[in-house]
């Protein structure tokens, strides 16, 4: 491979590793901010800061007259509606730990690609694979979310019982899933772009619903630093960087690479939110990369995927 695409490769790499800190990183600025205030700073902040990353490159904003309008009418709802979504999901769960189930459960959209792959790309799969594929992936997010519930016989009695954040996390997956899917039907000519476009109407959504909460926010150096963290890096530089990597990387390496984020993410947030070491998240984690592993070999191959970002 060229130094140019081991340096986009490289940048690849990064991009997983600070998406792995999405989760607990946002959950300290929504304790101190409040949901919604949170929301909308970060989103809006990280919309205009990709937005001048994409005039940069490409030396000005012409690049705004090419965006593909398809693919902004239909995937962009989808996009606004999953970040949206992964803020508040994070956000209003009662404790630290039930806010990584959230998020762990936001991790099962590499299933949900593969499923909308089905309905949408009619691509073929074996259904005695994908089927056990897509339980062990669920076993994983029940698996975590059996601490909060006190094990497993308390958590199977009670279902009904789990925090909204958990429903949050798994709608957020299906959003996700079907935006990925769908962004590979309408391509868009300037992806970085078209992204910064929607993480800028999300924030702009946030703050309009957020008017009197504003009011209870508590600012402090742990809340503006951790803000301006998810703006600059996760959901401004991590873009831009997975966007060069699918256009001069090794894909297929990133794409298995990228398999591992929730179990990174997991012992970064247990790290980060000083909740411990539990060994429910990390199996949770574990089975949530092992579902989507035996789902994604269900598929009979016809063309070298790309794995979607995030």
């Amino acid at each position: 491979m060229r130094q140019g695409g081991r340096r986009a490769t490289a940048g690849g790499i990064v991009s997983i590793a600070v998406w792995s800190t999405s989760v607990s990183v946002s959950r300290l600025v929504t304790e101190d901010l409040g949901v919604l205030p949170a929301t909308s700073l970060v989103l809006l902040l990280a919309g205009l800061i990709l937005g001048a990353i994409t005039a940069f490159r490409e030396r000005g904003f012409s690049w705004i007259r090419r965006l593909t309008p398809k693919h902004l009418a239909l995937c962009g709802p989808l996009f606004v509606g999953y970040i949206l979504l992964l803020y508040v999901a994070v956000g209003i769960a009662p404790t630290r730990i039930e806010a990584l189930v959230a998020g762990l459960a936001n991790y099962l959209w590499p299933t949900m690609i593969l499923l909308f792959s089905v309905v949408v790309l009619r691509r073929r799969t074996r259904p005695a694979i994908l089927v056990p594929g897509i339980l062990i992936g669920l076993t994983g997010i029940l698996l975590a979310a059996s601490i909060s519930a006190g094990g497993w016989r308390p958590l199977l009695g009670g279902i009904a019982d789990l925090p909204p954040s958990l429903g949050i996390g798994l709608i957020a997956a299906v959003l996700w899933g079907l935006y990925s899917v769908l962004a590979r039907v309408f391509r868009q000519t300037v992806s970085s772009g078209a992204v910064a476009l929607f993480l800028f109407a999300a924030g702009l959504a946030a703050l309009i619903v957020s008017r009197g909460a504003w009011r209870e926010a508590v600012w402090s150096g742990r809340a503006v630093a951790a803000g301006l963290y998810m703006a600059f890096v996760p959901n401004s530089l991590a873009y831009w960087l997975w966007d060069e990597a699918m256009r001069g990387g090794d894909v297929p390496t990133l794409g298995a690479i990228s398999n591992l984020i929730p179990i990174l993410s997991m012992l970064v947030g247990t790290a980060v939110l000083s909740v411990g070491i539990r060994w429910e998240l990390i199996g949770g984690g574990a089975l949530v990369v092992v579902g989507a592993a035996v789902s994604r070999w269900s598929f009979v191959r016809r063309t070298r995927d790309v794995p979607a970002a995030r």
